[in-house]
């Protein structure tokens, strides 16, 4: 029998207590019996600031923490490594899943992605706005329109929202200000590796 499985495909650089949450309100909320965190590759539309080994040791603490709890959750780094980076789709990535799969997954994204959603590379015949497996997670900010969307859950709008570029920032400002933001290992691992400032 098929299972539940979404994959959360985002830069976690650096993996924050939002990501976490996502996770537990996606396992708690919806019918996902377990999720991949898939990290991406070096994309143009990002500034990643540090080395690609701190990024995926990053991960790697975060997904300890993860398997601490009671929490239902995987790595795959094959994207993280993929070479053809520059031109990669969302098409791509789903292909990879269902043929590792075997079936096809939920993908987690933000709702401030979905008005650029139809406008995404090699999505024929409106495959992503009608045939893949979405879940949306709201940013309060974020204005999106779901009237041509089919195939997709939006989870409830009190989520915490950090993002790792909020994190940087107050990294950035002072050191010592992202207790609520991010792990104490990552902290940790941050402060003695000088990343980001």
């Amino acid at each position: 029998m098929e299972k539940e499985i979404a994959i959360y495909w985002w830069s976690f650089n650096p993996p924050t207590l939002g990501h976490k949450h996502v996770i537990e309100s996606v396992l708690n909320k919806t019918k996902i019996e377990s999720i991949i965190l898939n990290p991406d590759w070096e994309r143009l539309d990002k500034d990643y600031n540090i080395e690609k080994k701190h990024r995926k040791l990053m991960i790697d603490l975060f997904h300890n923490d993860l398997n601490n709890s009671w929490l239902k959750v995987d790595v795959e780094e094959y994207f993280m490594n993929w070479k053809n980076w520059r031109d990669t789709t969302i098409m791509q990535v789903k292909d990879y899943y269902k043929e590792i799969l075997w079936f096809e997954p939920w993908f987690i994204f933000w709702t401030d992605v979905i008005n650029a959603m139809p406008k995404w590379k090699d999505n024929k015949d409106k495959y992503i706005e009608k045939k893949l497996k979405k879940i949306f997670i709201p940013r309060p900010w974020s204005k999106y329109n779901l009237d041509w969307f089919e195939n997709y859950i939006v989870l409830d709008s009190n989520l915490v929202d950090i993002s790792s570029s909020q994190v940087k920032e107050e990294l950035i400002k002072n050191k010592n200000n992202v207790n609520e933001l991010i792990n104490k290992d990552i902290k940790e691992y941050i402060n003695e590796n000088n990343l980001y400032i």
